[in-house]
């Protein structure tokens, strides 16, 4: 008779404890132990115990590869949060830890492995192989794919939170947070609407500082000082809410009308724009995906957005600073060339409207598509092709965590059809969905990775863009992580395609999830799988729930 002492951590996030009984069956190389009821004297599996007991097996079980946990019901139904599990023979052998970190809801069993990541090609257990196949099945019943809205990516099949299984939810105190901070954002607008609608009507710019009462940290202050100047208009461009928009410009765009006579009193003393174009100092905002946009109706008002184009030079003393503004695409007598030299409150609104394009493509392009959407896919297709043990499942699935309930919070709550962008944002109702296709369509795995980005977009040179420099140390950061870690399990390209679940991954990625791309990017290489995980971090950088 073989004795092992198991011990149970249950989870420390409210409610995980449970009052079901809770069952344990050891399963070794040469057997499974006794069906054992987890009981000890007084309470047990509260929130947070780490609690220890006997389980016996009549014959010696060799190395323990699973361990099967099963709750049933008593009296009421009660959830219960495993952490781990951790299994020690009574002759002094080797604990093996059993890491769970799972949701049993309802009378359930469930078998867990050991910690340790290992590949397909690694496992040599009939067993195990079977656990891992079992698992992918399950997982691929619970975790489909469906289609939100065509031309964009596919997403998670639940039509509201509440259709996520428990272990994709927020845990409770998550969940509270998040809504008080909703639940606050909400009162605190309504107290505004209220000092707007029984307060004096707003006669200038200055009034505007009304409603930021709760802008009171110093960055803040200094923004609401100075942002009407020029220089902190450049410096947004550079390390604002949506710093991937500015480009180099080698020549004027065509539909651009900018005569060098027109910025000359913008310029440096002794140079030109023609000079400035030569040597890489002018850049250029272009809107032109906004052209054409449909755009929404708010309490009966129509509401209007443009397609700017804005030329920026860095000069020598003021910093980047914008020298001319076309609000639509096409040149002509009703699309005039705003300039420095216009007279200031003309200006000031052309910056305006620049600005007013600039939320759009942020919060509807930059943030919720190439962020949330795309990191989604990634969720979607880890949960349905990678077992726990995976190396790459272990590698990602910290970062994934929250992400499939903020985005579909995000999709009813956000974008539908009454939410929050249909009430109040100007491309709200079919213009945010147009844009996120016109987007989708451009998008390329290569623009996910910063290096290759700011390369292309020709901005490795240009100072003061501290959000570049940033990103490329984060990035460096992260892929030397992630190289060390991927490296342990694929040296080489041949190891990476013989991995057939990480295979059957990158196709469901690339084939379920991006369907509509066909060429959004292949990693089916060692390189490529190292950028594709160090992607995802740094994607997970700008996806925090808190800013949806």
């Amino acid at each position: 008779m073989e004795v092992y002492t198991v011990t149970v951590a249950t989870g420390t996030s409210e409610y995980s404890g449970t009052n079901n009984y809770i069952y344990v069956t050891l399963i070794g190389e040469n057997g499974e132990s006794e069906r054992t009821l987890l009981d000890n004297p007084g309470l047990d599996f509260c929130r947070g115990a780490v609690d220890q007991y006997k389980v016996v097996s009549p014959s010696p079980l060799g190395s323990v590869l699973l361990v099967r946990l099963e709750k049933q019901r008593y009296w009421v139904e009660d959830n219960w949060f495993c952490r781990y599990v951790t299994v020690e023979p009574d002759d002094g052998g080797k604990v093996q830890t059993f890491p769970c970190y799972r949701w049993f809801v309802g009378d359930l069993k469930m078998e867990i492995r050991e910690g340790k990541a290992t590949t397909v090609m690694d496992d040599s257990s009939p067993k195990l192989l079977e656990h891992r196949k079992t698992e992918l099945q399950e997982r691929r019943k619970t975790y489909r794919w469906i289609t939100w809205a065509p031309g964009i990516p596919r997403c998670i099949d639940a039509k509201t939170e509440a259709d996520l299984p428990q272990d994709a939810r927020f845990e409770n105190e998550k969940r509270s947070d998040f809504e008080h901070s909703l639940h606050y954002a909400l009162l605190e607008l309504s107290l505004k609407k209220l000092t707007i609608r029984f307060g004096k009507s707003w006669n200038d710019l200055e009034d505007f500082k009304r409603i930021f009462w709760k802008l009171r940290s110093p960055i803040a202050e200094y923004c609401m000082e100075h942002w009407e100047e020029d220089w902190l208009f450049g410096y947004q461009c550079l390390n604002g809410s949506n710093p991937r928009m500015i480009q180099r410009c080698k020549t004027l765009p065509e539909n651009f009308p900018v005569t060098a006579g027109m910025v000359q009193r913008s310029m440096a003393d002794g140079t030109t724009l023609t000079k400035e174009l030569k040597a890489g100092n002018i850049y250029l905002l272009d809107y032109a995906i906004m052209e054409g946009i449909p755009t929404n109706t708010i309490k009966g008002k129509p509401q209007f957005i443009a397609a700017p184009l804005c030329l920026l030079y860095q000069h020598p003393d003021d910093g980047l600073i914008p020298i001319a503004i076309q609000l639509e695409q096409t040149p002509g007598l009703d699309t005039p060339i705003f300039l420095p030299t216009d007279p200031p409150l003309a200006w000031l609104l052309a910056k305006m409207w620049v600005r007013h394009a600039e939320f759009q493509v942020f919060q509807l392009l930059s943030h919720l598509l190439r962020t949330h959407l795309v990191v989604e896919v990634f969720c979607v297709a880890t949960l349905r092709q990678l077992p726990a043990v995976h190396p790459i499942y272990k590698l990602l699935a910290p970062h994934l965590r929250y992400t499939l309930e903020i985005n579909c919070r995000g999709r009813t709550q956000l974008i539908s059809d009454t939410g929050i962008f249909k009430r109040v944002v100007s491309t709200g109702g079919k213009g945010l969905l147009i844009l996120a296709q016109r987007e989708y369509k451009v998008l390329t795995y290569r623009s996910l990775q910063p290096r290759s980005d700011f390369i292309d977009r020709g901005v490795m040179q240009i100072s003061n863009y501290f959000y570049r420099d940033h990103s490329l140390m984060l990035w460096d950061a992260i892929h030397s992580f992630v190289s060390g870690m991927v490296n342990l399990y694929y040296q080489t390209d041949r190891d990476v395609q013989q991995d057939a679940e990480l295979q059957a991954w990158i196709r469901d990625v690339t084939q379920e999830g991006f369907t509509e791309l066909p060429n959004f990017g292949r990693f089916l290489f060692h390189s490529g799988l190292l950028n594709a995980a160090g992607s995802l971090f740094r994607l997970q950088q700008d996806s925090s729930p808190e800013e949806i």
